[in-house]
């Protein structure tokens, strides 16, 4: 079976082999290692329920990490933050030669139903990660970046789902009832409509000889949600 656009770039943010993994957000990405067969802790704030059975949660708020060092083969981020602070709590949790990820996705607003969309929904998309910030920190190697283009197709309710979430944070609800009669009259004799979307990735190896030395993490809170 091919593996799709999808399925290739979750392995290539977290390397060729199966790693404990750390996701920062209850994205579907954490989903999506974890069905490859890497072991999974989900952490943030977002962290509300528990979702998937193969999946620990951990609730957690600010930029330090509820974790001992080298826990992790690898550190997921969808959102990179540049603060220093940030780089330090991902390097220090990370075990040697383990690596630091983060994941945008760019859609392309070329396209008729794209740009009505877009009038509608206005836009939400994440700016491509800046591969400098890993470098700069002092505490990464050299960093490796991919592009993956691909194509979606998406039903009606595929459309609803993306229109809710790519769009602005300033339009309401109200606005979803345009984006039905938008499939009408773009997807109505087909069925679906064509996504082009192109995905950047980046990864960076940590440098442990650069990592002060270990203190004491904070308090972790593991959530059960069975």
């Amino acid at each position: 079976m091919t593996e799709s656009p999808e399925d290739r770039t979750a392995k290539w943010l977290v390397g060729d082999r199966l790693s404990c993994v750390l996701h920062l957000g209850d994205g579907s990405l954490a989903y999506r290692l974890v069905e490859q067969g890497h072991e999974v802790v989900v952490a943030g704030d977002d962290v509300v329920a528990s979702r998937h059975p193969d999946i620990q949660y951990v609730r957690s708020a600010g930029e330090r990490l509820p974790f001992v060092g080298d826990a992790f083969d690898a550190v997921v981020v969808p959102e990179l933050r540049e603060a220093p602070t940030a780089l330090a709590e991902y390097a220090r949790v990370l075990r040697p030669d383990g690596l630091l990820s983060t994941i945008s996705r760019q859609h392309d607003d070329s396209i008729p139903w794209m740009r009505k969309l877009r009038e509608i929904t206005g836009a939400r998309d994440s700016a491509p990660p800046l591969a400098d910030t890993f470098s700069a920190s002092g505490l990464f190697h050299e960093p490796e970046v991919q592009e993956v283009g691909s194509w979606e197709k998406l039903d009606l309710p595929g459309l609803m789902r993306f229109a809710e979430a790519t769009k602005h944070p300033s339009v309401g609800e109200s606005a979803l009832a345009q984006v039905r009669e938008l499939f009408l009259s773009y997807g109505g004799q087909t069925g679906f409509l064509r996504l082009r979307h192109e995905t950047t990735c980046v990864r960076a190896r940590v440098d442990k000889s650069a990592m002060p030395q270990e203190a004491a993490p904070p308090d972790t809170m593991l959530l059960d949600f069975r």
